[in-house]
């Protein structure tokens, strides 16, 4: 994303224009061209690299739209700065620790019942999986369901991204856990002190149930890797 791409795609902004259906069309190849001064070919190659990041979208036939980029944008940010040691992922878990505490008291001055009610359901999906990938996997879609419950578009977007990518790198951190039927119910019933703190809809309850669940995961998680490097304690493969 190139200074010049980046001001570029600010100007697309100001010279799109909405169609019926209220989405924003980008004025045809030619058009484009002229106002930027550029070649058709050097403007398709800037418009194929928004394309896969995501800010256009690009129909045969019916145009060019603005629209907003997935998640996948911030979540390669966040994969290639932790490749390249730009940040660490403890850095990403405080991030997220810190982002999460605040979206638990937004979610809980907005919560419905139904929110609440996929809350309880994820909760016992966490603790009745039949394997440690699909109480991972319903463990992440507990916090994006908190994150949703904001309703704000910019969190869940960070959100995902963020998540996304520790996701992947604490893998098979998470697996030892699950692993550990101690740790594991441990971690578990934390879920549920949240879903009590939204079902009052109180805010501090909530915020303090979450430092109450990633306290109770950053010890359980040391507590596992310490047992797993100790001298004779057998390997485990990463699912």
């Amino acid at each position: 994303m190139t200074d010049t791409l980046l001001a570029r795609l600010r100007e697309l902004v100001t010279i799109t224009r909405m169609d019926e259906q209220g989405r924003l069309r980008l004025p045809p190849e030619r058009e484009l061209a002229t106002h930027f001064g550029l070649q058709r070919s050097s403007l398709r190659e800037h418009l194929a690299t928004l394309e896969h990041l995501g800010f256009i979208e690009r129909t045969q036939g019916r145009g060019t739209f603005l629209k907003m980029p997935k998640p996948d944008f911030v979540q390669l940010y966040f994969d290639l700065a932790l490749q390249l040691n730009y940040v660490s992922v403890e850095a990403l878990e405080s991030a997220r620790e810190m982002m999460e505490r605040e979206i638990v008291q937004q979610a809980a001055r907005l919560a419905e019942d139904r929110d609440v009610d996929i809350l309880a359901a994820l909760c016992d999906r966490i603790k009745h999986a039949t394997s440690i990938e699909e109480g991972i996997n319903a463990d992440y879609e507990f916090h994006e369901q908190l994150a949703w419950m904001t309703r704000n578009p910019v969190i869940m977007m960070l959100f995902q991204g963020l998540a996304s990518v520790l996701k992947q790198v604490l893998h098979h951190r998470r697996v030892l856990v699950r692993r550990s039927r101690d740790s594991a119910e441990q971690t578990n019933a934390t879920h549920d002190a949240i879903v009590e703190a939204l079902k009052a809809r109180n805010p501090e309850a909530a915020r303090q149930a979450m430092s109450a669940h990633f306290e109770v995961w950053n010890e359980q998680s040391l507590r596992i890797q310490s047992l797993r490097s100790a001298p004779g304690a057998p390997t485990v493969s990463q699912d």
